[in-house]
């Protein structure tokens, strides 16, 4: 019973990860910024906010920008509101 429970699971988070990836290949940098502020200070984690997140960093390096400003590759700082540094494509933290 754990184990399909934990089948379900995976299968919705994939689902997930699979609908933010596609919103977020739509959205433009500008919106993809605002959507990592909107997280700025937000505690709250469940599996869709994991999945909002992880599609949304994906995103932003699968269109050049460098994030290491807020991820080292294996977990992301939601403690800063950043900006998008269009001549150096990269994410800069903000005050």
């Amino acid at each position: 019973e754990d184990n399909v429970k934990l089948q379900k699971q995976r299968r919705m988070e994939k689902n997930l990860l699979s609908q933010f990836a596609s919103q977020f290949a739509e959205a433009s940098l500008t919106s993809l910024v605002e959507s990592f502020n909107a997280q700025v200070g937000n505690r709250g984690f469940n599996s869709a906010r994991a999945a909002h997140d992880h599609a949304l960093i994906d995103e932003l390096v699968r269109r050049g920008v460098d994030v290491s400003a807020i991820s080292d590759g294996h977990s992301i700082s939601f403690a800063h509101h950043v900006a998008l540094d269009e001549s150096a494509m990269k994410l800069v933290i903000q005050g």
